[in-house]
């Protein structure tokens, strides 16, 4: 089977997905994850895949009317948990925010990581998960609980060590089935890729963010390329120019050690200073992402808008105790 799959090259998609996900060898899950992978930015094959996936989650009831801020990971750059406390700063508009992710893989602190230092429970029960949207406007889904034949492949992905389809299929993947997404992506060529799979799902609007720096997020530091869905109901191409964001920052002097990040303490404690009304680098980034969070599930809003709503909250300490009722 695998020799007739591995060396085909009109093998048969479905066997070669089966093979990943029920293989209890190893090397043949690496094999055929390496043969799917030629086809990396492949949108239609990894769709084929995140279905398979899908079909054998553990499924909950939906929650459409959410957005997600999860990310793709993998740009290596080890920056502070940004698209976490973009999530759980829009959460205090009041705008539901189902938080989608999991332990670190590029970083040194995965969303789970930082989340569980600040007091979150990884919930599966589907009841809490809805009560803490409906209470709090943000609930958190670690994708370990809902996908569990995911992982064995993730054990051979991280022996693999290199970027493949599962990277940009994971974002994907929210177990609640928000409609909304921002997404960070490593590479412009993944963020078109995602951009094409969460059309074909059909999602009520999205955008996916790469930056020229190699952020995944909007930077404030270089332009950033968005892949953004149309009215029409198709995916185009913008470029937006971070010297637009000038008069919005705090800080003339942008400093790109003030986003860098270390284990899941250090990077808790820089959100909880961040909540608190600490001006650096590191508010303007996640102002700015957040921005583009409310305007992607709420058009009615201008960016000017949302920006002073933002701020308000921040500097009144008003998302911070609304962080610290989520925490107890």
């Amino acid at each position: 089977m695998i020799e007739e799959l591995y060396y085909n090259k009109n093998y048969n998609l479905k066997k070669a997905i089966e093979l990943i996900f029920t293989s209890g060898n190893q090397i043949h899950t690496g094999l055929m994850i390496s043969k799917l992978n030629e086809n990396m930015y492949d949108s239609e094959m990894i769709n084929k895949v995140r279905n398979y996936i899908k079909k054998n989650s553990i499924k909950i009831k939906p929650y459409p009317n959410s957005l997600d801020t999860c990310g793709t990971g993998g740009d290596g750059k080890k920056t502070l948990n940004i698209s976490t406390t973009v999530g759980l700063l829009i959460a205090s508009t009041g705008i539901k925010i189902s938080k989608h992710g999991n332990r670190a893989a590029s970083s040194l602190s995965g969303s789970s990581d930082i989340l569980n230092e600040l007091g979150f429970k990884m919930e599966n029960n589907e009841n809490r998960i809805h009560r803490s949207i409906k209470k709090h406007n943000f609930t958190y889904l670690n994708a370990p609980n809902f996908y569990p034949i995911l992982k064995n492949v993730g054990v051979v992905r991280k022996s693999l060590g290199f970027k493949t389809f599962f990277n940009m299929m994971g974002p994907t993947l929210n177990p609640l089935q928000a409609n909304y997404q921002i997404v960070g992506a490593f590479n412009e060529k993944a963020a078109k890729t995602i951009a094409e799979i969460l059309l074909m799902n059909k999602l009520k609007n999205f955008k996916v963010f790469s930056s020229e720096d190699g952020l995944d997020e909007i930077s404030i530091f270089s332009p950033t390329i968005v892949w953004q869905k149309t009215k029409n109901n198709k995916i185009e191409k913008k470029k937006i120019d971070n010297k637009k964001f000038a008069k919005f920052l705090c800080k003339k002097n942008l400093s790109f050690e003030d986003i860098k990040g270390k284990d899941a303490k250090y990077n808790a404690k820089k959100l909880i200073n961040f909540f608190e009304g600490k001006k650096n680098s590191y508010r303007d980034i996640v102002i700015i992402n957040a921005i583009y969070g409310i305007l992607t599930i709420d058009q009615n809003k201008t960016f000017n808008e949302a920006y002073e709503i933002l701020t308000s909250l921040i500097d009144s300490k008003r998302s911070l105790d609304h962080l610290n009722n989520m925490c107890k």
